[in-house]
């Protein structure tokens, strides 16, 4: 390591050596000079670490020496002024121009060189100190905080960070001095204050946080950490955290709340449901759950696509909340606008819970009305669409004391709602639980039916009127359960499709009913067979392919088999649903139309389609005899037929007086318990060696 360098100027030549004497015995590298403009020479060629300026010296003397030095190199250099003048004045002068120190003649000579090595030691000292300065600089630069010094009294003493003030903290316009309520609102001034006094009490570093409204349109959040440097001052770190809170709000909205709606998510809704119950025990009071549908919104997404599902999805959204914020919505209850939660808990399915409910009534109040609003059309661009709502309705504590049970015998009353005929309000019963659980236990029995055989077919007879005879049979399916015995198709066959097991029932339905007519047909009796297809049949675009597949697999004849379609299912009208019914009758297999005239009936899609028979529904032929409108229909509907050159078949004849008039009023084909109960295929050609006379009669209109 070099030498400590000291720049020596003096004019006496005894004192020069002297002090170079002096300086290289305590280790010093000593450079002389013997005038002023000397020294700045050598200074220039070598700088040095100290320099001693003789204060009387020709051509310039100590005095502009130094503050040439000064100008050129600044403060941290040290200056030593050796002068033999002990008035104050010269001293004064020679601070004036930057002087360090100044040692007065007679020297010491056996000091002197520990007065050196002192101020050796000091400027060693400085440097280092400026070093840390400007890393302490370098690191405040990189805090992204506004950093300043408060005194007790709440004014700014210092300022480390102005970089930050400008374009990361946009509130902190304060200067040093300035009281800090110049820039901000006295409340959060005291919050200020008060995390200096706990933190000097405490010897802690407080943290805290708060929300300053800039402008009508901008808020922003910072937070702040506060560490006292001593009795009366203390540091501030202060971040703006906008940004942060921002981004904590939207995960939190990502976590607790629907996207498509606005409304609180399931989880949001549970966890709410959840503290409410708590409440609700702790104060003995009772609370609702409503669990609410739209009937028939999955038609929507099928026929308008998912863009306007979701349309309609937001203003049902918007209806619900509508009729929770009315006045009344809870008539004489204790809840508020506030306590009750609405929720999305997904698809179509939305919640609401109601709290604080003295009377039970209230709540089916506000299900009437959110059923009232839901009835109105929603108006869309080129069409209106009608829905409905089906409500179920459970109670803290008699439904359910937990939040799982709660939503769940809530849910249970709604499908209740729905099997009740839709756009209905249902409240839940243990009763509803046990017949959801025979249900759930059919659904599973239903799935192992088919790989246990336990269904079989029956056939009902068709009478033909003209030939007196029987020339067709319609093909039933029946389950036999091993334990519950017989079990109604009106009860399972909805099951069926709702799971999607009626395809592959449906196509054992009809493999089995051609297999069967076949036997027939081998044993001398040519029947046609008539088969029922469900509307999810319908819909499956394999339809056709699977029919003409079990036609060439059992050897029936096309035009042997009849596919018994409902008005239901060919309500929503389309080029898809009159292809297929093309494509089926051009392979020559007929087309019934069934239940005609329970309420689909159009005479403009009629007589587009492709079929050969109407089945006129037999809530019409049970009456017929005794209620004129009845009869009046019967025979507008026989009279339809005929123009349109359909075939047309009465089912649910019962009398021989039924017979007798539908046969007088032109119907071909007759069927029903007067002819025959459902039969299975080995009595079916027995049955039709019966012979028949049936006179035709005109019907007596009263």
């Amino acid at each position: 390591m070099d030498k400590f360098k000291v720049l020596l100027a003096d004019d006496d030549a005894t004192a020069r050596y002297l002090m170079q004497a002096a300086l290289e015995k305590a280790g010093f590298n000593a450079m002389l000079a013997c005038d002023g403009e000397e020294a700045i020479r050598l200074f220039e060629e070598n700088p040095a670490d100290m320099v001693m300026l003789d204060v009387e010296m020709p051509f310039k003397d100590g005095y502009e020496v130094c503050s040439y030095l000064r100008k050129k190199v600044g403060n941290e250099l040290p200056i030593i002024m050796v002068t033999g003048m002990d008035d104050t004045e010269s001293i004064d002068r020679a601070f004036d121009v930057g002087a360090t120190f100044f040692i007065a003649k007679p020297i010491n000579w056996g000091l002197i060189h520990y007065r050196i090595l002192y101020l050796k030691r000091t400027y060693l000292n400085q440097l280092e100190l400026k070093v840390a300065n400007a890393r302490n600089k370098a690191i405040f630069s990189a805090i992204p905080d506004a950093i300043f010094i408060l005194n007790s009294d709440g004014k700014v003493i210092d300022t480390c960070n102005t970089f930050a003030h400008s374009d990361h903290v946009s509130w902190f316009k304060s200067k040093r001095g300035d009281a800090l309520n110049q820039s901000l609102p006295e409340e959060i001034v005291k919050i200020y204050l008060g995390a200096i006094n706990k933190a000097r009490t405490d010897s802690t570093t407080e943290h805290f946080e708060y929300q300053l409204k800039l402008n009508e349109q901008e808020n922003r959040h910072y937070e702040c950490r506060t560490v006292v440097i001593d009795s009366h001052e203390a540091l501030c770190l202060v971040r703006d955290i906008t940004e942060r809170k921002d981004s904590e709000s939207r995960i939190f909205r990502l976590a607790y709340f629907d996207d498509l709606t606005g409304l609180p998510n399931r989880q949001s809704f549970m966890e709410r449901l959840k503290r409410e119950i708590k409440r609700a025990k702790f104060t003995n009071t009772k609370l609702a759950i409503l669990f609410l549908d739209l009937d028939g919104f999955k038609s929507i997404n099928d026929t308008m696509g998912h863009n306007t599902g979701d349309v309609i999805l937001q203003w049902a959204a918007e209806r619900i909340k509508n009729s929770i914020r009315a006045s009344d919505s809870v008539s004489r209850g204790h809840a508020t606008e506030l306590d009750i939660e609405l929720a999305r808990l997904g698809g179509d399915e939305f919640t609401v819970a109601i709290p604080n409910l003295p009377y039970v009534e209230d709540a089916l109040i506000l299900a009437h009305r959110i059923r009232e609003a839901m009835r109105l059309p929603f108006q869309l661009e080129n069409r209106d669409v009608v829905l409905t709502a089906s409500i179920g309705i459970a109670l803290y504590p008699d439904d359910g004391e937990d939040v799982e049970t709660l939503v769940k015998h809530a849910d249970t009353a709604m499908h209740h709602a729905k099997n009740e005929g839709r756009d209905n309000c249902q409240f839940y019963s243990e009763a509803l639980t046990n017949q959801a659980e025979k249900r759930l236990t059919l659904e599973n029995d239903l799935r192992n039916a088919m790989l246990q055989n336990e269904f079989q077919l029956v056939y009902q007879p068709l009478f033909d009127v003209a030939s007196n005879s029987i020339q067709s049979v319609e093909a039933l399916i029946r389950w036999q359960h091993p334990k519950q015995g017989f079990i109604s198709p009106l009860e399972f066959i909805p099951l069926a499709e709702e799971n999607g097991l009626i395809i592959p029932i449906g196509e054992w339905v009809l493999r089995t009913a051609c297999t069967e007519a076949v036997q027939w047909h081998r044993s001398g009796r040519c029947l046609r067979v008539a088969v029922n297809l469900s509307p999810i049949q319908f819909k499956n675009p394999a339809l056709v392919e699977s029919v003409l597949n079990i036609l060439a697999e059992t050897d029936l004849p096309p035009n042997k088999l009849t596919l018994e379609i409902t008005e239901g299912a060919l309500m929503e009208y389309s080029a898809e649903t009159l292809e297929t019914l093309k494509t089926l009758r051009d392979h020559k297999i007929r087309i019934a139309l069934d239940d005609f005239g329970t309420g689909y009936s159009s005479m403009s899609y009629l007589k587009q389609l492709p079929i050969h028979t109407i089945k006129v529904d037999q809530i019409f032929i049970r009456t017929m005899l005794d209620q004129k409108d009845s009869i009046s229909i019967v025979r507008a509907i026989i009279s339809l037929s005929k123009n349109l050159g359909f075939t047309l078949t009465a089912e649910g004849i019962e009398t021989l007086e039924q017979a007798q008039a539908l046969k007088f009023l032109g119907c071909e084909t007759l069927q029903g318990y007067y002819f025959s109960k459902p039969i299975n295929g080995r009595e079916i050609l027995a049955f039709c060696e019966k012979q028949w006379s049936i006179q035709a009669v005109e019907p007596i209109e009263k």
